[in-house]
């Protein structure tokens, strides 16, 4: 039986060192470790009437941290389980719950700073960093959105460029689209609304928005857009080539998964090019949002 006890008593100690609660979860740690701990032949259903007073006193202690409604089924639980354990065993938990209290008693209390709000003045200073910046950032997305938009519909094949169809039936490589939309939203929604979800509010800081991008090379992001089409044609190109004799044959079985087979070749494509975008282009409004969530509070 004693073999068992540190599992008992590190529960007990857990249980000293947590916030009061309900005794819900104590009671519940403490009846699976008496699992362990209480003897076969029944000698644990002893009573309440031959409780020494050494698990009286731990009792006592234990129901300290309960609230008072649950101190009854709690103290019922803890009598039925402690009958039958040694004084030795009582002492030693005694002793680890003396010693938890005590340890929890000496822990400085924590620091609690006082709440701080930014003022309008504080506002201002950060507005003025982001807001200017932003505006010509979702200028530059606008001009970026016009040049890829038209730029794909010009070098890219249209729908049903590579296409086969007749009675009741269509194979085709899917039309190519990767359109950009990085200036949609209206800038003074962006600015009022999106500004100030990421502005702080517990004080002055200061932002580092060096990474913000506000131009781009026009010629290269056109580059990278003709670059994937000639891909996307080529795919093209390459379906109709394998598909025109299946349909000649009417596998359409044949021809459906040469149809798959095409479409799923643009997907790295399209990944290749949205990279192109990332990498050429202003990007999305998310590198506001991380240099203000990391700001250098000086206020």
């Amino acid at each position: 039986m004693t073999t068992h006890l540190p599992l008992l008593s590190t529960q007990i100690a857990k249980d000293k060192a947590a916030p009061k609660m309900r005794f819900l979860y104590p009671l519940a740690a403490v009846c699976v470790a008496v699992v362990f701990l209480s003897p076969n032949n029944g000698e644990a259903q002893t009573g309440a009437a031959s409780l020494r007073p050494d698990p009286e006193r731990a009792i006592e202690l234990m129901l300290k941290d309960v609230e008072p409604a649950m101190r009854p089924m709690a103290r019922q639980q803890l009598v039925a389980s402690f009958a039958s354990f040694s004084e030795a065993q009582i002492a030693m938990m005694v002793a680890r719950m003396s010693a938890n209290a005590a340890e929890a008693a000496a822990r400085p209390a924590p620091v609690v700073e006082a709440e701080t709000f930014a003022t309008p003045e504080d506002k201002a200073f950060m507005r003025a960093q982001f807001e200017p910046l932003m505006r010509n950032h979702h200028a530059a997305q606008v001009q970026f959105d016009k040049l890829v938009n038209a730029k794909v519909a010009a070098h890219c094949p249209a729908s049903g460029v590579y296409a086969r169809y007749g009675s009741g039936w269509r194979y085709e490589v899917g039309h190519f689209m990767m359109d950009s939309a990085l200036g949609a939203n209206n800038i003074e929604a962006r600015v009022t609304v999106a500004g100030d979800a990421y502005m702080p509010t517990d004080g002055r800081y200061r932002f580092d928005l060096s990474k913000v991008r506000t131009t781009f090379d026009a010629a290269k992001v056109e580059a990278a857009i003709k670059l994937a089409c000639d891909k996307v044609h080529a795919v093209g190109k390459s379906f109709l080539v394998n598909v025109d004799p299946l349909i000649a044959k009417q596998d359409w079985d044949g021809a459906f998964k040469v149809e798959g087979a095409a479409n799923y070749a643009l997907e790295p494509i399209r990944a290749e090019l949205q990279s192109a975008y990332d990498r050429l282009g202003p990007g999305d409004i998310s590198v506001f949002q991380l240099a203000m969530m990391n700001g250098t509070r000086v206020k």
